[in-house]
This record gives C-alpha cells, structure tokens and sequence, in this order.
C-alpha cells in the first residue's frame, strides 16, 4: 500500500512503477517488413489535487473512530513493497513512465521495429516518420484509505483487518495513422476494485491493483498495435 516506509538500519530501494515489458499474450510471428511506430506523452486529466483528506481525520478523537485520505497521484505518493527481502519503494510519473513501458513491451515482442518515443505535442500530432501513432489519456488514478483505529487497530492484532483501500483508474489508449490521423483503435481501460489489509497481509494490495491496471493497458494496446500494423503493413 502507499506509505512511507521507515526503515531502520537498512537502505530502503528506489524501484520503477512496473518491470519492463510486460508479458504479452502468444503473438504470431512477425509478419512483413519493419513497422515504426511513435508512442507519445500521455494527456494527464487527473486535475491539479494531489491528495483529499478526510475533515474528521484532523480532529483528535473522533479520529481514532475513522480516518480517510484520497491519493488522486497515486504513482507519485509511491508504493510501499520489497523485494528479495530488502524494501524498496516504487514510485515515477505516469506521463512518462506509460509511454516508455508500451515501447519497451513493443521492442520486446518486435526488437526490429523503429519505437520512438516522444513528449513533443506537435511531432505526435505531425506522426514524424512512423506509420502509427500510440498517443492516449490518463483519467483517474484515485486511491482511497479508510482506516480506524479502535476497535480494529487492536483487533489487527488477532488477524481482522483495519484499513481498507479501494482503487479506481482510466486509461483511455488509441492507435491511429500517423499520415492522416485515422483512428485504428480506441480502447478505454477501467478498475475498480476494493481490498482489506490487516497487520500481517495486503500490505502490497495498492500496487497489485495498480498494477494490473497497467498490465491490461499496455498488453491489449501493444498487441492491438502489432496486429494492426502487420495486417496493414
């Protein structure tokens, strides 16, 4: 889940959001020529509020009852993980980190295909020397965490959970014909699911969830990309 992590007597690890690539379903083999492709910045539409906390999460007491913060930046706050037992945490910027996962899934499965990737508006809407052009919009990314305190605080000490997170994202992706801007494909991708975590599990159920949203997104958009480009090609 995001938190801060407080590590003492060790060093805590700085970690992307997501290893690259991503796993892709079974693709034929590579079909015709070389297709180059552009993969733009992403538009950010989550607005200009990084976090919305809970008015009665301020107040002393009542606190104790109920505490709840909205994360609309969930990729900056970072997420709280470890690996091969050291901790670490995962953190980076959508924006860019998006593109750069879809490029770096896309060389895997065609290492010979030209992948460009821009933050320049006007070279994604010129389409530069590609044949395709992946450009797309991050919608939402709001992680909410509600926690109390008493009983359930105390009551994690016996298994029961006391926060529970819930985690709503959109990612809209789109392929078009970087000559004449034809749209190829359009896909809008969605989550919105709940998890409980309690003192001894799902202290990594923030990221899972996260992270399957962008699993989804760029495996269904990559192998799109390829298909569309080799039936075309």
């Amino acid at each position: 889940m995001v938190a801060s992590l407080v590590a003492a007597g060790c060093s805590t690890q700085l970690s992307p959001l997501h290893d690259a690539p991503v796993a892709l379903p079974a693709l034929p083999e590579a079909a015709g020529p070389p297709v180059s492709l552009l993969v733009c910045r992403f538009d950010d539409l989550r607005g200009e509020r990084l976090m919305t906390t809970s008015p009665i999460g301020l107040v002393p007491g009542p606190n104790l009852l109920y505490m709840g913060n909205t994360i609309h930046y969930v990729d900056r706050g970072g997420f709280a993980g470890s690996k091969n037992g050291r901790p670490l945490v995962r953190t980076g910027d959508l924006q860019t980190a998006l593109p750069d996962l879809l490029a770096a899934t896309i060389r895997e499965a065609r290492p010979d295909w030209p992948i460009e990737v821009t933050a320049s508006p006007e070279r994604c809407r010129a389409g530069g020397d590609a044949a395709y052009v992946i450009d797309g919009a991050i919608r939402r990314t709001d992680l909410r965490l509600h926690s109390n305190a008493v009983p359930l605080g105390v009551l994690a000490l016996l298994g029961a959970p006391f926060t529970f997170l819930s985690f709503e994202g959109e990612l809209d992706v789109e392929i078009r014909r970087a000559d004449r801007g034809a749209i190829a494909w359009r896909h809008g991708f969605r989550i919105d699911e709940r998890r409980a975590v309690g003192l001894y599990y799902g202290h990594e159920a923030a990221y899972s969830l996260f992270s399957s949203l962008l699993q989804e997104a760029v495996a269904h958009s990559v192998a799109s990309a390829i298909h569309i480009a080799e039936r075309n090609a």
